[in-house]
């Protein structure tokens, strides 16, 4: 794997520009901190709501969307096509073609979930009075969020995150909001907030990875849940039809577990000096990351195209570059990180033990079965990923090349190490013109 780039240092002048006693002091106790803000949050499920009434800059004319900015023109076909459900769920276009012609004229603004504090899977799209999963750390007081489970409970990923504009994934989407998330928010409201780390914690323990399996995350979280909707719920016809669509949906607890590790992840951001990456995106174009120290920039690379298992009739070409903000679970030591969906049992182990050698700490919560309960691997750093010339393991949902076509399946990839580079030349930038004193 080549790990330099043309237009600016080598691999070896970064790290021999980062590697002066002074610099490894500090950035050792940025990673320290970084770390130690991301064990101490208590993220904490509160409830949902109208992403126009919680999520911060949110309005009628902007669409948030998973991964790095990207504009309609560059555009992959799914998140085109989940965009255009987005502007007929929300009335802004009757149809393909009107809504095309909104985006043409610009009439709407695209902008990544996690730029507003947010995440979604796959395509990620948010409009305005769709509901979201309200997550608060109730350490810090910051919230993240996460859209609902669009998915029909068909086993096909006939859904707007996979680029599903058709009436049916619409109608959906407006039962959604009618039915599923009242009903949520009565129930979660009724437990006072539901803590998932120890869900998270114990599904791992039970063989999920909590990124694209998720059977033992739903059973748990249902287990919760359910008492709360039965007990609120005025018509037995309801109460089944959400009841059926929680048991249906196996990715039903992923968008809360999304948001949870939003918001540990965001404990960690901010740190001068800090090498820690507090997010990996992908938006079906581009694989972008975010770096403690860093703030908000953005480093991006073309992201890759998954290998894994495949619905019937669908070939490798059909498979659209990777996508989702899910990969927020990875960089919090889920996902890929611990299970990766391609290869052996003991492929799995021996990218574990690898993975090790690019984070700089362990989970306290999250334990590994089979390597002794160790936590799983917490924190990547940025500069232990360029000296090593490894990138994380990401497990995905594939989406199909073009829109309003069902799931293509699941599969597991290397992100490009071009993001990460970028983001390195950039830190060895920073860390020249910081003052030495500026401690974390």
């Amino acid at each position: 794997m080549k790990t330099d780039v043309e237009f600016g240092p080598s691999t070896e002048d970064i790290l021999e520009g980062l590697s002066t006693p002074d610099f490894k002091a500090l950035n050792q106790q940025a990673n320290n901190e970084t770390i130690k803000r991301m064990k101490q949050a208590v993220p904490i499920l509160i409830g949902t709501g109208k992403a126009q009434d919680h999520i911060p800059g949110m309005h009628k004319n902007l669409i948030l969307h998973a991964g790095p900015p990207i504009t309609w023109q560059r555009a992959s076909g799914p998140l085109k096509g989940a965009i255009i459900a987005g502007l007929i769920y929300e009335g802004l276009a009757k149809n393909k073609s009107e809504a095309e012609e909104v985006m043409a004229k610009g009439e709407v603004v695209l902008a990544p979930c996690h730029d507003h504090n947010a995440v979604g899977p796959m395509a990620g799209i948010i409009t305005s009075s769709m509901s979201v999963y309200i997550v608060e750390d109730q350490f810090s007081g910051h919230r993240s969020y996460s859209n609902l489970s669009d998915d029909r409970g068909d086993y096909r990923g006939s859904s707007i995150r996979f680029g599903v504009y058709d009436q049916e994934a619409i109608d959906y989407l407006h039962w959604i909001e009618d039915v599923i998330a009242p009903a949520l928010d009565q129930a979660i409201r009724d437990e006072n907030g539901i803590d998932f780390l120890p869900i998270i914690g114990r599904s791992l323990l039970m063989g999920d990875d909590c990124h694209v399996m998720n059977n033992a995350a739903t059973l748990i979280f249902s287990r919760i849940l359910l008492p709360g909707i039965i007990r609120n719920s005025k018509q037995k016809k309801e109460t089944v039809q959400i009841a059926t669509q929680i048991y249906q949906d196996e990715s039903f607890p992923l968008n809360p577990i999304m948001a949870t590790c939003k918001a540990v992840a965001d404990a960690g951001s901010g740190i001068p000096h800090s090498s820690i990456i507090t997010a990996m995106a992908r938006n079906g174009t581009e694989f972008g990351i975010k770096v403690s120290g860093l703030g908000d920039t953005w480093f991006t690379g073309l992201a890759g195209v998954a290998r894994g298992i495949l619905m019937p009739g669908i070939t490798p070409a059909d498979v659209n570059r990777d996508m989702g903000d899910s990969a927020i679970t990875e960089t919090m030591g889920l996902g890929g990180t611990i299970k990766s969906i391609s290869g052996s049992y003991q492929d799995s182990i021996n990218n574990i033990l690898k993975t090790y050698n690019i984070t700089h700490s362990e989970s306290d919560l999250f334990l590994i079965p089979g390597i002794d309960d160790r936590g799983s691997p917490l924190g990547y750093d940025l500069l232990k990923i360029i000296k090593a010339d490894t990138t994380p393991t990401i497990n995905s949902g594939l989406a199909q090349k073009h829109m309003n076509r069902y799931q293509a399946g699941i599969g597991s990839l290397h992100p490009p190490m071009e993001a990460f580079l970028k983001a390195a030349v950039h830190f060895l930038e920073v860390e020249k013109n910081q003052p030495p004193s500026k401690q974390p």
